[in-house]
């Protein structure tokens, strides 16, 4: 009995003391728009990585990975980089696989490639991740202007510019959990509002599934009997739009500050897959079980419900909030009205119906107002403001606190 108990002791210490370390460069990788790089990364000491899952992701992606290695080959790729990115030796002196190096190669290089991209590395028992920052630049010249044309291609959190602030930490209890910290959200240049305004649709409430302490008037006003508690945020006060999306590009705007009151604190805008409800467990409510959304949580700040959750601040807070639901390419934007600028886009794999999400949350008594948005004419003259306080018609649906 006691040298069963001493193999077991040793390999316990045998499998603690082995360790699986990932090397990046420590200074960022510079590259021209359209040209291709690679993004360094191998295994300290070397070992043959032919066995090991190799993963590359951006920001909170982890499972929709630009590049996915496992059992031996690809698996899978993100759609917007596809036929753009592969697995590449560092250098010329490189093994390859077989010698650790994991690195990532990237062709035909967009503005929106630029920030941080993590390189992942897991055997059956270890794990290590890294980050490397890819800057992009333009060899032609200043790119600022050439910055507001591609502000809303496919790629997560395209209105990101500059100096990215990130405190990482890695957990893993039988599958790889990560929160970003902190991320600083940048936007430079203006959001054509009434480009968007040409996918606007209309939003009513499917009151069959509405939760039962919200309350739709006549006028299709939703007022909110909710009495809040000390147990956070009530993710299970929702409600759904009736209309299903199962392609093309939809948008819609909500109004998050009436006349005299300040903006709203408390509130969850997004969309959700058909059929899927909400509750209270925050935990459930993640894109890989269907849900997509923007929460605002009044102190806490502004947050993705992602599967690894990415914290915002977004000054100022939006007044109103306009979401471009593109379902063909898998993205759900998210544009502050008001100051004419894209906040984030949320990359995904929609799947079946989806349908709008909102909840006016609990803790602040302004209200939510989901606005009529007619698709506009074409404007007489070129010089007509892309953006005025007439734009929207007073709103189809309320939620109020």
């Amino acid at each position: 009995m006691l040298w069963i108990i001493i193999v077991l002791l040793v390999n316990l210490l045998l499998e603690t003391s082995v360790s699986l370390t990932v090397v990046v460069p420590p200074d960022p990788i510079v590259a021209h728009v359209g040209s291709t790089v690679t993004l360094p990364c191998w295994i300290s000491p070397p070992e043959n990585a032919g066995a090991l899952e190799i993963r590359w992701y951006r920001q909170d992606q982890f499972n929709n990975p630009v590049l996915l290695y496992n059992h031996g080959k690809i698996q899978d790729i993100k759609e917007c980089y596809r036929k753009r990115s592969s697995l590449a030796l560092r250098s010329d002196q490189s093994g390859g696989l077989k010698d650790g190096d994991v690195s990532l190669r990237l062709e035909k290089l967009t503005f929106q490639d630029e920030g941080p991209f993590h390189c992942y590395v897991s055997g059956e028992h270890l794990y290590d991740s890294k980050v490397v920052v890819l800057k992009i630049t333009d060899s032609s010249g200043p790119w600022k202007a050439i910055s507001l044309s591609l502000i809303v291609l496919i790629c997560v959190l395209p209105g990101l510019i500059g100096l990215i602030l990130y405190k990482y930490r890695h957990k893993r209890t039988g599958h790889e959990e990560k929160t970003m910290k902190e991320l600083e959200n940048r936007v430079v240049g203006d959001t054509n509002i009434e480009e968007l305004r040409k996918h606007a649709v209309e939003i009513t409430i499917d009151r069959e599934h509405l939760h039962p302490d919200l309350r739709v008037s006549d006028n299709c006003k939703i007022s909110e009997e909710y009495k809040p508690t000390r147990e956070g945020f009530p993710f299970e006060l929702c409600a759904f739009g009736a209309q299903r999306f199962t392609s093309g590009r939809h948008y819609w705007e909500v109004e998050l500050k009436q006349a005299n009151t300040p903006p709203k604190n408390f509130w969850i805008i997004g969309v959700v897959k058909h059929g899927n409800f909400t509750t209270k467990d925050r935990s459930a409510l993640t894109a890989s079980a269907g849900f997509w959304f923007l929460c605002s949580d009044g102190p806490r700040g502004f947050y993705t419900n992602t599967d690894q959750s990415v914290k915002l601040s977004l000054t100022p807070r939006p007044e109103r909030l306009g979401v471009l639901l593109d379902y063909d390419h898998g993205q759900l934007s998210f544009y502050n009205v008001t100051e004419r600028k894209h906040l984030l886009t949320i990359c995904s794999r929609f799947s079946g119906s989806v349908v709008p999400l909102f909840s006016p949350g609990a803790g602040d008594e302004s209200t939510i107002k989901i606005l009529d948005l007619p698709k506009p004419a074409e404007p007489a003259e070129p010089s007509q403001p892309l953006l005025s306080n007439t734009a929207a018609v007073e709103s189809a649906v309320e939620l109020v606190y």
